[in-house]
């Protein structure tokens, strides 16, 4: 709406005043939630629009170059999905539903952000300066105009200005009609910190009144453009319960410039710390925004459609995950990283008829149903029999029949700390064999199983969890996985790769012993072995 100088006037003094726009709340009730939900879903649709173009972004790089180069844009994804999250738990705390699964939820690239928002069109570009530049374009730190707020014009709207208006949505409806009434959603459908980690600061933050609300928004749009229009984001110092890291404007901006920022770096300044020279050329060249349309009939149409399935089953494995299933959380998000392989598998094929560029995923909606199983195929069926007489093994303690499972030639890939012995890459049954000595001279598995599986034609990923004891120390562990099988013509699994955090089974094989109990008889040997 247009507001009157008075009005303008208005909105800017109480933003200087108070830090945020006071608005007014005059809807009825549920008329008021059913806006701010709205609104909130639109925060989903947003933070998620800018993942497909990170990851590509991502693994259209080269292997080989520096790592931080990669860190960079990884960081960020990651980041992007800690943002989805805190913006769903507001949503469930006003008792919304995260829908991720309809049509219009996934954007048909090249798309515009909700409401068009910062007029920002987002496509799918292989690592450059374009993609480069088009990342500080999302992520720019803009100084919040009040009166755009104020306004209720959400397409004349920043994304930290969109930020700022749910939360003087909030506040409003909050005063209005009191905590109670708006936070109104069931708090096990919270995801709580735990369930996510990740290397960078900020964390979940568990949402159930109008002051956790208001922690999430910030922490959304402190980590895109900085803490108070600055450089840097998150604690002062370690001290205060954190560790400064830039945001992420400015991380692109370390790639585009090809410095890193140091303390003491301002927005106006610009990095001075050390070199990053950046191989631009070091990249998989990608037509940007082609759709499968665009493919011949072939193996690498075929692999684009079964990479868009996939990634719609993460998206709704995601939503199961943010509608009361947060331990599915971690190994979907762990997943979504994980597309690496089929990404990489896909880019490896020239584009036909256009010289010097590759294939490329396209990122297109898929309709998945979460309400009724996939019909089995024969082949899906075979192989679900595979996995379910694998996990029939691990139960049994049957090295014999887990191999039988397995092809000679089979990959077992679950990297990790070399500090945990049984974490690394083993090769054919006398690799597995070996992994599995290692796994029960380490830990007492106490229980672990498959919650859910997706199969797509000769491969599965399956999210489930393990908790033990360390033998070695009698602590407990715990940690949630997502599992890539890839099976032959004969339903034999020749590549299994685990995503996981390992941090629990460190700090359990670190932790001071348990308890005053005796130590297994293995346990016994290596600690009067290391004294």
């Amino acid at each position: 709406m247009k507001l009157t100088a008075q009005q303008q006037q208005a909105a800017e003094q109480s933003f200087q005043r108070l830090g945020y726009v006071q608005l007014s709340c005059d809807n009825p009730l549920e008329t008021e939630l059913q806006q701010l939900r709205e609104l909130l879903h639109n925060a989903l649709v947003l933070e998620h629009a800018t993942i497909p173009p990170y990851l590509t972004m991502l693994y259209s790089l080269d292997t080989t170059v520096d790592w931080r180069i990669s860190e960079v844009v990884r960081s960020v994804v990651i980041e992007e999905m800690l943002h989805f999250v805190l913006a769903a738990n507001v949503l469930n705390a006003i008792n919304g539903q995260v829908k991720l699964t309809e049509p219009g939820f996934l954007p048909d690239y090249p798309s515009r952000l909700p409401y068009d928002i910062d007029g920002i069109k987002v496509r799918l570009f292989g690592f450059s300066r374009e993609a480069v530049a088009q990342g500080m374009q999302i992520e720019h730190p803009k100084y919040i105009r009040p009166a755009v707020v104020a306004s209720h014009e959400c397409n004349a709207m920043t994304i930290g200005e969109f930020y700022a208006y749910i939360e003087a949505r909030l506040r409003a409806a909050v005063e209005r009609f009191g905590d109670t009434a708006i936070f109104c959603g069931d708090p096990a459908r919270q995801v709580p910190a735990h369930v996510f980690y990740y290397d960078g600061g900020g964390a979940i933050v568990p949402v159930t009144n109008l002051a956790t609300a208001v922690d999430a928004l910030k922490l959304i749009t402190d980590q895109g453009e900085g803490a108070n229009n600055g450089v840097w984001t998150g604690a002062e110092s370690e001290a205060e319960g954190g560790f400064r890291e830039v945001a992420h404007y400015f991380r692109f901006n370390e790639l585009y410039e090809e410095r890193l920022y140091r303390e003491g770096d301002t927005v106006e300044s610009g990095p001075s710390g050390a070199p990053l020279p950046v191989p631009w050329e070091q990249t998989v060249r990608i037509r940007p925004d082609l759709k499968l349309s665009d493919y011949p009939p072939g193996e690498a149409k075929n692999a684009i459609a079964a990479f868009n399935r996939k990634y719609c089953e993460l998206l709704a494995q995601l939503q199961q995950a943010l509608s009361g299933s947060p331990l599915l959380l971690m190994p979907a998000v762990v997943a979504m990283c994980s597309l690496r392989d089929d990404f990489r598998a896909i880019t490896a094929n020239p584009l036909p008829g256009d010289d010097g560029f590759n294939c490329a995923p396209t990122f297109e909606y898929v309709a998945i149903s979460t309400h009724c199983p996939k019909a089995h195929t024969p082949m899906t069926q075979s192989n679900r029999d595979t996995l379910d007489l694998l996990q029939q093994a691990y139960s049994q303690g049957n090295l014999p029949l887990a191999l039988s499972c397995m092809t000679e030639d089979v990959i077992w890939d679950i990297s990790g700390p070399a500090s945990v012995p049984y974490l690394g890459v083993f090769y054919g049954h006398q690799g597995f064999s070996r992994f599995w000595t290692l796994l029960g001279d380490t830990v007492a598995i106490d229980s672990a199983g498959i919650e859910q599986m997706f199969f797509n034609d000769n491969q599965a990923m399956a999210y489930g969890g393990e908790q033990g004891k360390a033998l070695a120390t009698g602590a407990p562990y715990h940690y949630d996985w997502a599992l890539k099988y890839e099976f032959d013509n004969n339903h034999k699994i020749s590549l299994m790769r685990q995503y996981f955090n390992p941090s629990a089974i460190v700090a359990a094989l670190a932790a001071e012993p348990y308890g005053n109990g005796p130590l297994s008889h293995k346990a016994t040997e290596r600690k009067q072995n290391h004294e």
